[in-house]
């Protein structure tokens, strides 16, 4: 799908309808797997020996690289997340968006692009601490690059946008790969999703897929992330009722409680946020690769076959969803009936086992970045009478731009 609206997939084949039960074809044959249960199905049976690519080196010389499982790497990432999720990380988390918040405020910007810098700036330590300002730099060009031709749409670059593009993937990958060759030589550890690969995995890897691992989750932070975070805002800019109730929530404690607690510490924030999440999936949709020969519903694929899963369609499935395309974070307090479904029927962050690694720290940002929006700073719209969603590639807010402002002691609580 390109970054633009899609109505004949997203608005007339929501699953089920009278013709199919989620799952059929559709378009040139294409195999659209829009029930959760037929989804995570599918989903565990063809990603469940999942393996890194061989090395480069290695498909040059026709031979087999030592098989490295996705389930390893993704173990050790999660193990390393926990860490990431410690108490000073939040704080540094915060503090790194505070600190994009603040050097935009007062000059005219697109809030949907303002959310994805938000996002990406302060999550590239995450992914890979210790950079040089320049190197950070080649990063952000790098992710502005892939969200301008996800926006654009096949051909909608141009010449010069391309060749940007190029340049800044090229140099990414020059920084990653000395970064790893900086490590492994001895260099300074960091706390990050980087060190693990290097002090776990790399003689099993090699250098280039170690650099795909790597920079695999610096493609995963520049999309879905700030996708997300730009409804926040929006949802913010468009319900002052919430504003006041969240920031009347976050008045009765600290912003050091959050670091220590997560989300416990703020019920009604987390549920603004979980909604944010059910309601805006990113992304819409996810070609798979069929890398065995798979059945779904009597719908066969051979390897190489393509077909498409949605969480945005399961998270909005009138079967299992109460008026599921009205945004209501009540829907997730304790008391709520009918009660939300879970497991495979709320996805935010995909199906297992390739569901997002980061979705707990994912969700706690979200809710540290609301506390920044209910505090510290202001959304001032140009025009919130005119700003929507668009359902492209990632839901996306239009004509949302305006200024951020700092909030005073006697500031008004709206967004």
């Amino acid at each position: 799908m390109t970054g633009h609206d899609d109505p004949d997939v997203l608005a007339n084949l929501r699953a089920p309808n009278a013709e199919h039960d989620g799952v059929f074809r559709h378009g040139g044959g294409r195999l659209m797997v829009f029930d959760a249960d037929a989804a995570s199905r599918v989903n565990a049976e063809n990603f469940a020996d999942l393996t890194l690519p061989d090395r480069f080196v290695d498909r040059i010389r026709g031979r087999r690289s030592p098989a490295v499982s996705w389930r390893q790497v993704r173990s050790l990432w999660l193990s390393q997340m926990r860490v990431l999720s410690g108490e000073d990380r939040l704080r540094a988390l915060a503090d790194r968006m505070a600190a994009v918040l603040d050097g935009r405020r007062d000059r005219h910007v697109d809030f949907t692009w303002l959310a994805h810098e938000v996002m990406f700036r302060s999550l590239v330590p995450v992914v890979l601490d210790g950079l040089s300002t320049k190197d950070q730099a080649w990063l952000g060009r790098d992710a502005i690059a892939k969200l301008t031709r996800l926006d654009a749409g096949p051909g909608g670059q141009t010449r010069r946008q391309r060749w940007r593009s190029v340049l800044a993937q090229l140099h990414t990958g020059r920084v990653v790969r000395e970064e790893i060759r900086r490590r492994a030589r001895g260099g300074r550890a960091r706390v990050d999703l980087t060190q693990p690969i290097v002090d776990r995995l790399l003689p099993s890897l090699g250098p280039d897929r170690a650099l795909e691992a790597v920079t695999t989750v610096l493609t995963a932070i520049a999309g879905p992330p700030g996708a997300v975070a730009s409804c926040l805002m929006f949802e913010l800019a468009k319900r002052p009722e919430w504003v006041a109730t969240l920031t009347e929530e976050f008045a009765a404690g600290s912003a050091e409680q959050l670091y220590r607690t997560g989300t416990r510490s703020a019920p009604l924030a987390h549920q603004f946020v979980k909604e944010v999440l059910r309601m805006w999936s990113a992304p819409l949709l996810m070609t798979r690769s069929a890398r065995v020969p798979l059945t779904v519903r009597g719908h066969r694929l051979a390897p190489g076959g393509h077909y498409l899963v949605s969480p945005y369609l399961v998270n909005h499935d009138e079967r299992h969803w109460s008026d599921p395309d009205t945004f209501d974070p009540h829907r997730w307090s304790a008391g709520a009936t009918p009660r939300p479904p879970g497991g495979h029927h709320h996805v935010p962050f995909g199906w297992a086992p390739t569901s997002c690694i980061g979705a707990g720290l994912g969700t706690t940002q979200l809710v540290l970045l609301t506390h920044l929006l209910c505090t510290r700073f202001r959304l001032e719209p140009r025009s919130p009478d005119t700003a929507r969603v668009s359902l492209g590639s990632v839901p996306r807010p239009l004509d949302f731009d305006g200024w951020v402002r700092a909030r005073g002691p006697s500031e008004p609580r709206s967004a």
